[in-house]
Protein backbone atom coordinates (compact mmCIF):
# COMPACT_ATOMS: atom_id res chain seq x y z
CA UNK A 1 0.00 0.00 0.00
CA UNK A 2 1.17 3.35 -0.68
CA UNK A 3 1.87 5.54 2.65
CA UNK A 4 -1.21 7.74 1.69
CA UNK A 5 -3.81 5.00 1.59
CA UNK A 6 -2.39 3.17 4.77
CA UNK A 7 -4.77 2.87 7.48
CA UNK A 8 -3.91 6.00 10.61
CA UNK A 9 -4.61 3.08 13.45
CA UNK A 10 -2.13 0.37 14.10
CA UNK A 11 -4.51 -1.80 14.86
CA UNK A 12 -6.15 -1.33 11.06
CA UNK A 13 -2.79 -1.94 9.46
CA UNK A 14 -1.92 -5.23 11.57
CA UNK A 15 -5.52 -6.09 10.61
CA UNK A 16 -5.14 -5.69 6.87
CA UNK A 17 -1.60 -7.68 7.50
CA UNK A 18 -4.26 -11.16 9.23
CA UNK A 19 -6.73 -10.69 6.25
CA UNK A 20 -4.11 -10.77 3.39
CA UNK A 21 -3.48 -14.33 4.53
CA UNK A 22 -6.84 -15.66 3.53
CA UNK A 23 -6.08 -16.07 0.31
CA UNK A 24 -4.49 -19.27 1.98
CA UNK A 25 -7.93 -20.36 2.73
CA UNK A 26 -7.35 -24.01 0.69
CA UNK A 27 -5.02 -24.71 3.39
CA UNK A 28 -6.94 -26.76 6.35
CA UNK A 29 -7.11 -25.03 9.60
CA UNK A 30 -6.36 -21.88 8.42
CA UNK A 31 -9.65 -20.36 9.33
CA UNK A 32 -10.05 -21.48 12.24
CA UNK A 33 -6.62 -20.23 13.04
CA UNK A 34 -7.31 -16.23 11.85
CA UNK A 35 -10.33 -16.61 13.70
CA UNK A 36 -8.46 -17.32 16.97
CA UNK A 37 -6.42 -14.60 16.21
CA UNK A 38 -8.82 -12.37 15.64
CA UNK A 39 -10.65 -13.03 18.50
CA UNK A 40 -7.11 -12.39 20.72
CA UNK A 41 -6.28 -9.18 18.49
CA UNK A 42 -10.33 -7.95 19.36
CA UNK A 43 -9.78 -8.41 23.35
CA UNK A 44 -5.99 -6.33 22.81
CA UNK A 45 -7.22 -3.57 20.81
CA UNK A 46 -10.51 -2.97 23.00
CA UNK A 47 -8.27 -3.08 25.69
CA UNK A 48 -5.41 -0.99 24.68
CA UNK A 49 -8.95 1.64 23.56
CA UNK A 50 -8.71 1.65 19.96
CA UNK A 51 -11.34 3.67 18.25
CA UNK A 52 -14.79 2.21 17.76
CA UNK A 53 -14.33 2.36 13.44
CA UNK A 54 -11.54 -0.36 14.25
CA UNK A 55 -13.22 -2.35 16.52
CA UNK A 56 -16.25 -2.72 14.45
CA UNK A 57 -13.98 -3.76 11.21
CA UNK A 58 -11.97 -6.59 13.51
CA UNK A 59 -15.31 -7.74 14.58
CA UNK A 60 -16.89 -7.81 11.17
CA UNK A 61 -13.75 -9.73 10.15
CA UNK A 62 -14.09 -12.20 13.05
CA UNK A 63 -17.81 -13.02 12.41
CA UNK A 64 -17.07 -13.86 8.58
CA UNK A 65 -13.73 -15.86 9.89
CA UNK A 66 -16.25 -17.69 11.93
CA UNK A 67 -18.78 -18.06 9.30
CA UNK A 68 -15.86 -19.52 6.87
CA UNK A 69 -14.68 -21.53 9.60
CA UNK A 70 -17.46 -23.58 9.63
CA UNK A 71 -18.19 -23.88 5.75
CA UNK A 72 -16.98 -27.52 5.87
CA UNK A 73 -19.64 -28.62 7.76
CA UNK A 74 -21.95 -27.07 5.15
CA UNK A 75 -23.69 -29.89 2.77
CA UNK A 76 -22.01 -29.45 -0.49
CA UNK A 77 -24.34 -29.08 -3.50
CA UNK A 78 -24.18 -31.97 -5.67
CA UNK A 79 -24.31 -31.87 -9.69
CA UNK A 80 -27.22 -33.85 -9.67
Amino acid sequence: MAPETQPACPYMRRLHEMLALRHLSAIPGLEDALLTRLVAFEAEARAAGAPAETLGAISNARFTAGVASLRPWFPMPRGH
